[in-house]
């Protein structure tokens, strides 16, 4: 089996958001050579690059996905791919030249069962990702989403859409750092383009009232990352 057909068969059950902090206007650059020095060696151990990502008119962020098929994989990839390959040993020292800090990552759990990798890894343009924050109301917030949130995104054809938790297990291999968060939802979000992106967002702006009531007085902070694919499919 070829590595983006194991990729696409790949039920995700941890994922990392990573965003990574570069040097001015190394964005382009480092991209290039993420993906030319790193994404394939890491597929083959079991760390699935799912998404390569810029942040539209700034240049000095690198945003990606990465996902596993459990914590245990995680893991043995961790080991595997920092400690022993040949891939880091040859080019780490070149990706960490151009960036200045790699440690806003999160880690993530499907908030249902799991995800396949095909979910994630899109064709599509934009991806927006929104992480709420909620002070001691998670599974109020979870209900909400649930009952009439999903729903209405739903109802406006918003249906690309993931929902993940903090992954809790504790982190073993803390020379990666990562925010485990007991009160976070996130969701991903994947629209074709900007014309659609920008329709759809004035939607959930116009959502009910009642709605925007709840979601006010249940969620403590909102912050939303928009996201340009730069890999499709």
């Amino acid at each position: 089996m070829n590595n983006s057909a194991q990729q696409n068969s790949e039920n995700i059950q941890v994922l990392e958001i990573r965003n990574y902090l570069l040097k001015p206007n190394l964005t382009d650059k480092f991209g290039d050579y993420f993906h030319s020095k790193f994404v394939s060696p890491m597929n083959e151990l079991g760390g699935y690059t799912l998404g390569e990502f810029k942040i539209n008119n700034v240049n000095d962020r690198f945003v990606w996905f990465r996902g596993f098929a459990n914590m245990k994989t995680r893991f043995q990839f961790l080991n595997d791919f920092y400690l022993n390959s040949t891939t880091w040993k040859e080019h780490g020292k070149g990706a960490n030249e151009m960036m200045i800090n790699s440690d806003n990552v999160y880690l993530l759990r499907p908030l249902k069962g799991e995800i396949n990798s095909k979910l994630l890894k899109t064709d599509k343009t934009f991806t927006v990702v929104d992480f709420y924050i909620c002070n001691s109301t998670l599974e109020k917030v979870i209900d909400l989403f649930d009952t009439t949130y999903i729903p209405f995104l739903k109802n406006s054809e918003i249906e690309d859409i993931t929902l993940w938790v903090s992954e809790m297990t504790e982190n073993d291999f803390p020379r990666l750092p990562v925010f485990q968060d007991k009160n976070l939802l996130v969701s991903i979000t994947h629209y074709k383009d900007e014309n659609e992106f920008y329709t759809k967002q004035k939607e959930i702006d116009n959502m009910p009232d009642d709605l925007k009531k709840s979601m006010l007085e249940l969620v403590t902070i909102h912050n939303k990352l928009v996201l340009l694919n730069l890999r499709k499919g």
